[in-house]
C-alpha cells in the first residue's frame, strides 16, 4: 500500500512539473520580441519551461516556507516554496528574455509567414465573394460545419443526461481515505471508538510514577472502549471517607462510587463523579481525573 501511495504522489507531482514547464514556457516567450516559426516557438517554449523549472528547484531550498507546527508541514508537503520560486524564476526569465531578443527580427522568416497569410487573405475573399448575398445561416450548414455541430451536441446530450452536480472534494477525500484504511484493515468501527476516546480524553492532573492517572490504569485492563464502564462497576467498593474528601477537594466534584483497583502493587481508588468523569487517588494523595462521557 504505501508503495502505490507512494507512486502515485510522484506520478501526481510529474503532472505537475509537466504542467509547469508549458505554463511558464508559454509565459516566457511573452517576451520573445523577434519573430519565429511556430515549430521554433513550440520549442522554445519546452526549452525555457524546462530551463524555468530547473532554476525553481533550485532557489526553491532559498525561499524559507514560513509557519511553525502543523501549518509549517502543511505548507512544506505542498511544496510552498516551490510554486513560489517557480513564479520568480518565470519573471526573471521572462525580462531576460525580453532583452536578449531585442532587435532580432528574422526577415526571412517573417517574408515566407507573410507569404502564407497573404494566400489565405485571397482564399477568404474568394469564399466569400462565392457567399456574397447568401443568408448568414447558409453559410455554417455546410456538411463539414454540420458535422462540428452534431458533434457538439452528441457531447453536451450525453453530459447533461448524466450530471449529477458539482462533484464535493471532501466528500471525494473521505472516500479515498476510507478505501485506503480499509485496505490497511482498520474499519469504521475502530475510527469511531478511537474519535470517541480522543472526545472523552480530558485528563487533568499531575502524574508520577507513585501516583498513576485515570487513563493509565484504564488502559491496564485491556478491555474494549465500550466495555470499560461496565468493567468500572464490577470492581469491588471502595469506601474511605477521607479519600472520597480528598477526590472531592482535589477534583471539585462529588464523587457518587468508589471502586478498589490493584495497580503496580498499590492501592488506588477509582472515583465516579457526577460529570461523568473517572478519578484516581492513593490513600493521602489525589492523582487526577477523566471524563468519560463519551464511553457511556
Amino acid at each position: 500500500m504505501a508503495d502505490i501511495l507512494s507512486a502515485l504522489i510522484q506520478t501526481v507531482w510529474i503532472g505537475v512539473y509537466i504542467l509547469f514547464v508549458f505554463m511558464s514556457g508559454w509565459t516566457i516567450m511573452k517576451g520573445f520580441r523577434g519573430y519565429l516559426t511556430w515549430y521554433m516557438r513550440f520549442l522554445g517554449r519546452l526549452g525555457f519551461g524546462f530551463l524555468s523549472l530547473i532554476c525553481a528547484i533550485g532557489i526553491a531550498p532559498l525561499i524559507p516556507i514560513g509557519g511553525t507546527g502543523l501549518i509549517g508541514t502543511i505548507l512544506s508537503m505542498m511544496q510552498i516554496n516551490f510554486f513560489a520560486a517557480g513564479i520568480a524564476s518565470t519573471l526573471i526569465l521572462t525580462i531576460s528574455l525580453l532583452f536578449i531578443s531585442d532587435k532580432i527580427y528574422n526577415a526571412k522568416a517573417m517574408e515566407k509567414s507573410m507569404e502564407k497569410l497573404k494566400a489565405k487573405l485571397e482564399k477568404a475573399k474568394s469564399f466569400e465573394k462565392e457567399m456574397a448575398g447568401k443568408p448568414r445561416l447558409q453559410r455554417i450548414l455546410r456538411p463539414v460545419n454540420l458535422i462540428g455541430i452534431a458533434i457538439l451536441v452528441t457531447l453536451l446530450a450525453i453530459a447533461l443526461i448524466n450530471f449529477r452536480g458539482f462533484p464535493d472534494p471532501a466528500k471525494d477525500i473521505q472516500n479515498a481515505t476510507g478505501n485506503m484504511l480499509s485496505d490497511l484493515g482498520i474499519t469504521s468501527e475502530d475510527i469511531k471508538n478511537f474519535c470517541s476516546f480522543l472526545e472523552g480524553y480530558n485528563q487533568t492532573g499531575t502524574f508520577s510514577e507513585d501516583c498513576a492517572g485515570p487513563i493509565e490504569i484504564v488502559q491496564s485492563f485491556n478491555a474494549s472502549l465500550n466495555d470499560i464502564p461496565a468493567i468500572i462497576s464490577q470492581l469491588p467498593v471502595y469506601v474511605d471517607s477521607g479519600v472520597k474528601s480528598l477526590i472531592e477537594s482535589g477534583s471539585g466534584e462529588s464523587v457518587e462510587l468508589m471502586y478498589r483497583v490493584e495497580y503496580r502493587e498499590q492501592t488506588y481508588a477509582l472515583a465516579l463523579t457526577g460529570a461523568q468523569n473517572v478519578c484516581t487517588a492513593t490513600g493521602g494523595k489525589f492523582c487526577g481525573c477523566m471524563n468519560l462521557g463519551s464511553l457511556a
